[in-house]
């Protein structure tokens, strides 16, 4: 667990931070920041991750060892976040050391969270638990009863079924809401921790979150294709545009009323509920545009096409200039509302349009492949 752990931290580093620090230098040099300044936000950026991945395998960890230590874990952590807020008898910089940096810019916080992350990862690997038994457990939902509730689906209702069912019983329906919830939660709390913390005011308004739940969604349909083989259905009367279309169907049921939920919740934290309307009709938008480019484009092999350079290449060309330009368009409502209305009705029609044309088109895509792994080149 420990190499592996070192590992994914080599991974993250790489594949994420190294990018994006060399994506904020170009963008420094032209407004005249110093290099240096953006490879310490960097560094302390990449701390503040490790101490927030640390945290989350010693946790899990302790869960995994035991179920009560696990409850005591998570409890400690919440009783932490309600001393920063609301009662703020601790400041934001005390909890997340990284940013006591940017506060006294003395170099005893990065060194004391390069120990804390190395501290909470050892404990993560030495708590961990092996586990050897085989878990059992009983199902009361059968396909039929899940069948007669969704009689709306008309005839996709026993795939829809029979996809819900697998996703509940393989354990994965909690992680699949609880995965798409935190992606939503951690885009609003980066932006916070550079308001708040940094004193950058970025200026995101809920239409600019709501536009980014679309993006958010892809990382959920592809769990929910992942969930188990399909070469078993080649014998029977059923085609792969089929199931892509229950699949759509089960992410749609998961993820309408996180979607809703986290666009209120925005609204009233940021006080903009005066947005939130149009804001559910962009994240409603956003979120059928990219999972039918992503249903489209890879079908049921999205874990596996999406490492295709033609296919990402792609899915890009698709997906950010429209979600670009709904982006710029939030960015600017406060001063050019007309122009900026424009945009981002515009734009959102759009989408729906072509996503209804990808749809349509889903017959013709995968209505004669074969159930049977998909190479990232077909």
């Amino acid at each position: 667990m420990a190499v592996f752990y070192v590992k994914d931290s080599v991974f993250y580093l790489v594949y994420t931070y190294v990018p994006m620090v060399l994506g904020i230098g170009v963008g420094a040099a032209l407004a005249g920041f110093s290099p240096l300044g953006v490879l310490r936000l960097g560094a302390t950026m990449f701390l503040t991750f490790m101490l927030g991945m640390g945290l989350s395998f010693a946790v899990s960890a302790a869960s995994a060892r035991s179920r009560v230590a696990g409850a005591a874990a998570s409890m400690g952590l919440l009783a932490v976040v309600v001393l920063v807020y609301p009662l703020g008898v601790l400041q934001p910089h005390q909890i997340l050391l990284p940013l006591g940096y940017w506060v006294d810019g003395s170099l005893a916080w990065p060194l004391s969270s390069a120990a804390m992350a190395v501290g909470l990862a050892a404990a993560g690997a030495l708590l961990m638990k092996e586990r050897f038994e085989a878990q059992q457990r009983r199902y009361t939902d059968s396909l039929l009863g899940v069948e007669g509730r969704l009689g709306v689906l008309g005839g996709l209702r026993s795939l829809v079924a029979k996809e819900w069912l697998e996703l509940a019983r393989s354990g994965s329906l909690a992680p699949a809401v609880g995965g798409y919830t935190l992606q939503l939660l951690a885009v609003y709390f980066i932006s916070w921790l550079f308001e708040t913390g940094l004193g950058v005011q970025l200026g995101f308004n809920v239409i600019f979150y709501s536009a980014f739940v679309g993006f958010m969604g892809v990382m959920t349909y592809s769990s929910l294709t992942s969930v188990e083989h399909n070469e078993y259905l080649n014998v029977l009367p059923v085609r792969v545009d089929s199931l892509v279309r229950a699949k759509l169907a089960v992410y749609f049921i998961l993820t309408s009323g996180v979607t809703a939920g986290y666009v209120v919740l925005i609204g009233f934290l940021r006080g903009e509920m005066h947005l939130v309307l149009p804001g559910l009709i962009v994240a409603a938008c956003t979120s059928v545009f990219v999972v039918a480019v992503t249903a489209y484009l890879t079908g049921l092999w999205t874990n596996t096409m999406f490492f295709g350079a033609g296919t990402i290449l792609r899915f890009a060309l698709m997906v950010v200039p429209l979600l670009t330009f709904i982006e710029v368009g939030a960015m600017i409502l406060p001063f050019m509302t007309g122009l900026a209305t424009v945009m981002i009705v515009g734009a959102s029609a759009m989408g729906l349009l072509a996503s209804a044309l990808l749809f349509l088109r889903l017959g013709r895509r995968w209505g004669r492949a074969s159930f049977s792994y998909v190479s990232t080149g077909a």
